[in-house]
């Protein structure tokens, strides 16, 4: 290659970088731990994702694949000893108490110049005590599942699209003779999970923004009495509530054809069709209370607060956040969280039972960014919805919840 075809390929490479929001800079080799679910061979779409980003750039990427369930405990002891990663994958639930134990990098003037190309939900996941922590890499939301044809038999012909409609439904499909229900639903920490849409939809919160515990209002407790009363005065979900701890149990009654409705992400797709081929369901959107709310999941990328190649992270995590996140997340059968994913073209372009997902990406709530989140939905949260199930009173239970919130955040 001569001087000038070298140094015009590398102003091309500078313009490029430069409009992604990269530096061009020395090289540098980057160790990036991803959820494995995303590196899980490799012809994964993420390696050669990575090879595009080392050949832009020229930084070299370590990828080490961690498994959900080990990650953030790994993560915690690693960057807790001044080791980890320099890039990692991170659910959005363990970003707040990563951030207040000082381990991962404040990126809020980094990411300040592109704040607008995400999705406001998912942007907000990322965020702990006004600053910006995290990336948002991918994106999901709960909507609702629909078994069309006992909704038919149901003498309903169409989904429920409103909260009204929605408890008609339920209790219509449910046929004690048959042992069929309108609504699967989770125990404990899975069901809390589901519930937190119906309070949102409800005009109630959690923790608000101001870090004011809100779950003893109106707005939480009737949301939370009015799901609970499916199973305890409707008898609309199966027995099955009380004890389901994971998404395999909550799924079960629906791919059996016993539950006509299940409340999940889009993770749930591929299981469903898995454990039932034959199974007839559509996707809607959440039934909508007093107004549209789902609640997003999903993984972020942040830096190592001790990395010594802060810049190149930097870059990676724009470079995977970024606008070609769209294409590298369609590959994936997952949402990107940028703004560019909602457009009508883009939502067009996925599978139709992954189109209401991202129909429904504005009315998308991050949960309570707070350092004690992890025990506040595992403990408080999780056993109020068991003890609403077994017949305490809601608005008694969440009650006892405002109180042990508080107490845990020193309010």
């Amino acid at each position: 290659m001569t001087v000038h075809k070298f140094l015009r390929k590398s102003a091309v490479s500078a313009a490029i970088a430069i409009g992604l929001g990269l530096s061009p800079a020395m090289a540098d080799n980057i160790v990036f731990w991803v959820n494995s679910p995303l590196a899980s061979g490799p012809d994964a779409p993420i390696y050669a994702e990575i090879k595009a980003f080392e050949k832009e750039t020229g930084h070299t990427v370590e990828v080490q694949p961690v498994a959900h369930m080990e990650m953030e405990r790994n993560l915690f002891v690693a960057l807790s000893g001044g080791a980890g990663p320099d890039v990692m994958a991170l659910d959005i639930a363990w970003v707040a108490g990563l951030a207040d134990a000082g381990l991962i990098a404040d990126l809020s003037e980094k990411s300040k110049p592109f704040a607008a190309e995400y999705q406001a939900g998912p942007l907000a996941s990322g965020r702990f005590d006004q600053r910006q922590y995290a990336m948002p890499l991918y994106t999901n939301n709960v909507a609702l599942f629909v078994n069309d044809r006992m909704l038919k038999e149901a003498g309903i012909d169409k989904a429920p699209a409103n909260w009204d409609e929605f408890h008609k439904a339920a209790v219509a499909m449910t046929n004690k003779d048959k042992d069929t229900y309108g609504l699967t639903f989770g125990g404990s920490r899975m069901g809390a999970f589901q519930l937190y849409s119906f309070i949102w939809e409800n005009g109630g919160d959690i923790i608000d923004e101001t870090g004011k515990v809100r779950v003893g209002e109106p707005g939480a407790v009737d949301a939370v009495d009015f799901l609970a009363k499916l199973y305890t005065e409707n008898h609309a979900m199966p027995e099955s509530v009380l004890t389901a701890g994971s998404w395999d149990e909550v799924n079960a009654p629906f791919i059996q054809e016993r539950a006509g409705m299940l409340i999940s992400g889009d993770w749930a797709l591929s299981a469903l069709e898995k454990g039932n081929p034959k199974l007839e369901f559509s996707v809607h959107p959440l039934p909508t209370g007093k107004q549209a709310a789902t609640v997003i999941g999903g993984y972020n990328l942040a830096i190592n607060a001790n990395s010594s190649v802060q810049d190149a992270s930097w870059q990676l995590a724009r470079w995977l956040t970024g606008p070609r996140s769209v294409e590298l997340m369609h590959k994936y059968n997952r949402l990107s969280a940028t703004v560019a994913a909602t457009t009508p073209e883009a939502i067009a372009a996925l599978p139709e039972k992954q189109r209401p997902f991202m129909q429904q990406a504005d009315a998308g709530k991050a949960r309570p960014v707070v350092a004690a989140w992890s025990q506040i939905h595992n403990e408080i949260i999780a056993n109020v919805w068991d003890s609403v199930l077994r017949g305490k009173p809601a608005k008694d239970a969440m009650a006892e919840a405002a109180t042990a919130i508080q107490g845990l955040l020193g309010q």
